[in-house]
């Protein structure tokens, strides 16, 4: 018996907008959430930010998009793909699991505990 797997797109260039995604999510059962941030543009504006601090180099919202996306990610329907790494993945990995830090559920435990960050 074939297994459908449903695959949804967003976040299309740096600082697009989340709720579209989130609708997308919502209503079409998506388990897969691929965002590609890097145009050319981007990568131009992820160089300078590079230059300017070696800590940068990624796209700044990822954080944010990741809090907007942690609960359909946590209720484990859902996963977030994406290029938003930019040219520096590793920091990126490090803003994203410094945010799920920060942030707790209204019980015992952190999102940081309930979600995998793999950067390849």
């Amino acid at each position: 018996m074939p297994h459908t797997v449903r695959i949804g797109s967003g976040l299309g260039f740096y600082g697009d907008s989340w709720e579209p995604v989130a609708a997308s999510i919502e209503r079409g059962g998506v388990q897969y959430i691929a965002s590609d941030h890097l145009a050319e543009l981007t990568l131009a504006i992820l160089q300078k930010d590079r230059q300017r601090d070696e800590s940068l180099g990624y796209t700044r919202d990822l954080p944010r998009y990741v809090t907007e996306a942690l609960p359909y990610i946590v209720d484990g329907h859902t996963k977030l793909i994406t290029n938003a790494g930019g040219i520096n993945p590793i920091a990126a990995g490090r803003a994203v699991v410094d945010t799920l830090k920060a942030l707790t559920f209204p019980s015992p435990g952190s999102y940081a505990s309930k979600v995998s960050v793999t950067i390849e």
